[in-house]
């Protein structure tokens, strides 16, 4: 199972598959407000402030080299861009 997982957050050059991590990182912001509505917590207003944050995150993680494009501009899934 590690090795799926490892598979689906990496790119065959070893870079990180930026989709796959954006994508796990919305999910996991709907998890985390899905669980506080259980709760009876309203975080609609936060949520917005909390995607922001995850979003300068990447985008600082991308400027550092962490997450990237693929030379030959093409996007994790294959297709150019």
């Amino acid at each position: 199972m590690g090795d799926k997982i490892r598979k689906a957050l990496y790119n065959a050059d070893g870079t990180l598959n930026r989709g796959t991590i954006v994508g796990l990182v919305s999910a996991l912001l709907l998890l985390a407000q899905q669980i506080a509505e259980i709760f009876g917590l309203d975080l609609t207003g936060q949520m917005s402030a909390v995607q922001d944050c995850v979003n300068t995150v990447l985008t600082i993680l991308t400027v550092l080299g962490v997450m990237s494009v693929p030379k030959g501009g093409e996007s994790s899934d294959g297709k150019n861009q």
